[in-house]
């Protein structure tokens, strides 16, 4: 699998870009003149519209290198979204895409928007504990992993995205956090948060998008936002 290549800089893209959702509908028309249409939802498609300006000449050979190995519109790639959030149930921790560990998930204050819930962490144990989610990006991507936290008594808490880590300190008010950069040869290594021993900290707007730093929080439902098969709408770049 081929991944769309980022710029020098760690951006997927540059804006503004258009993204569009496509759907199919099946309709019949009986006799008396009545149409029914129903959804055809196994044909539905995200169509992106890119536009790129002052390329240097590494980047512009790049995408020039990269079009030709996809066989232009015959060919498929895997591409990320550079609009999404790529965590699944980014305010749901106790959903099976989490691995927790021992730590505690309860029901915390309103996070920094004032609308959406955050959620408490709580290690009871005498050992580090860590929530933690995979995504399968190549490591050679640049991505940023970011949370916003805060918690009654300063805590040290552990951003980690495979073998690189950062340590920040949480205050009484939120602040939001995050660990950038790519990781050559760690493949679908997983973004986490780790608390240590008897440590708490309240935890709200989890993202990871490909790119080097962090952009409006998008809360998440069922992970999506990395389309394996995607292909050039024409041949000509």
């Amino acid at each position: 699998m081929i991944w769309f290549p980022q710029l020098d800089n760690g951006c997927l893209v540059q804006l503004p870009l258009q993204r569009r959702f496509v759907w199919r509908a099946l309709t019949n028309q009986l006799e008396n003149g009545e149409r029914i249409s129903l959804p055809d939802p196994g044909t539905g498609r995200v169509e992106w519209k890119l536009a790129y300006r002052e390329l240097s000449g590494s980047e512009a050979g790049n995408l020039d290198a990269f079009f030709r190995n996809a066989r232009g519109a015959f060919g498929t790639f895997a591409f990320a979204d550079p609009s999404a959030n790529l965590l699944g149930w980014s305010e749901d921790l106790l959903r099976p895409d989490w691995e927790r560990g021992l730590l505690a998930a309860t029901s915390g204050r309103a996070g920094p928007d004032g609308a959406s819930t955050a959620v408490m962490l709580r290690n009871p144990v005498d050992a580090t504990q860590a929530l933690a989610q995979s995504i399968a990006l190549p490591g050679s991507y640049t991505t940023c992993f970011s949370v916003w936290l805060r918690s009654d008594n300063p805590a040290e808490v552990t951003l980690r995205h495979g073998s690189a880590a950062q340590l920040v300190t949480t205050t009484t008010a939120w602040r939001r956090f995050f660990i950038a950069g790519p990781l050559p040869g760690e493949d679908n290594a997983p973004y986490s948060i780790e608390l240590l021993p008897g440590q708490a900290a309240e935890v709200w707007g989890l993202q990871v998008e490909a790119g080097a730093w962090p952009s409006q929080y998008c809360p998440t439902k069922a992970a999506s936002g990395l389309y394996e098969r995607t292909s050039f709408a024409a041949d000509e770049l």
